[in-house]
């Protein structure tokens, strides 16, 4: 919907903008399939560029995180994301230790390290070690996503990094990862252990969703802050789609492995 409706509550807005992320080109990307069936000339190749080029944006993920916490004007609501933020070091709450044997994931593996050395784990295994980050560039819709990025959660407002980081970011990672973590299993031979950043974001992320959703619906009670969030919401969608088109021409343009 392009416009909310004048009895349209709050909560029936941003669950709205909710379902319409979840149906975005940049959450269903055809790229993400062509991954999972390894329709690309060299899996293995397209499949380090992936992660390499997103750690460009995923190494920044707690600063995005900070700048969005600054702009919020009501302490209740910095409180609720310091969670996220914890958790973005490395600590795992007590709650969330308990959920994880469940899904096949050692405590050991993620507790006291912060989400930057998990991804770092795996970029190692899957080939982008130190020597390989040292000599290969990022992208540059790789960099433009991350900057465009923390300029939405730092300076444009509440409303466009809520929408940003909340509806079009933590609400939907999920829906990216899962089909990443397939093309793993189809194609590398990495443990659960080295590939535990996907897994554990698949699985936990829904409670960080769920407090930036809430403080998202607690700024949308003002009818006048609803296109900020949208505005928030799309540019982040609209970004990561961008990137994952790069991606794929990228992979295409590989050449093929004899």
């Amino acid at each position: 919907m392009s416009k909310s409706a004048p009895s349209e509550t709050a909560q029936e807005f941003v669950t709205a903008l909710c379902e319409q992320a979840c149906s975005h080109r940049a959450v269903n990307h055809p790229y993400l399939q062509k991954l999972i069936a390894g329709d690309v000339p060299d899996i293995k190749g397209a499949m380090r560029d992936f992660v390499f080029q997103y750690s460009a944006y995923t190494f920044d993920f707690i600063r995005y995180l900070t700048a969005t916490i600054s702009q919020l004007e009501d302490e209740g609501h910095r409180k609720s994301l310091t969670r996220n933020l914890v958790e973005e070091s490395g600590s795992v709450y007590d709650d969330n230790a308990e959920i994880l044997p469940t899904i096949g994931i050692e405590l050991e593996w993620v507790n006291n390290v912060p989400h930057t050395e998990l991804f770092r784990r795996y970029l190692e295994a899957a080939g982008a070690g130190a020597e390989y980050r040292k000599k290969t560039p990022y992208a540059d819709e790789a960099i433009m996503w991350r900057e465009l990025f923390y300029t939405v959660c730092s300076r444009e407002g509440p409303c466009r990094a809520l929408g940003a980081i909340g509806l079009g970011t933590e609400n939907i990672v999920k829906y990216i990862y899962s089909p990443f973590i397939k093309a793993i299993e189809n194609h590398l031979d990495i443990s659960r252990r080295d590939r535990v950043f996907f897994d554990a974001h698949v699985a936990l992320d829904d409670q960080h969703g769920e407090a930036l959703t809430n403080i998202a619906i607690d700024y949308a009670a003002k009818p006048e802050n609803r296109k900020a969030i949208k505005e928030g919401m799309l540019m982040a969608l609209s970004i990561r789609g961008t990137f994952f088109d790069a991606l794929e021409a990228r992979a295409n343009a590989m050449p093929a492995v004899q």
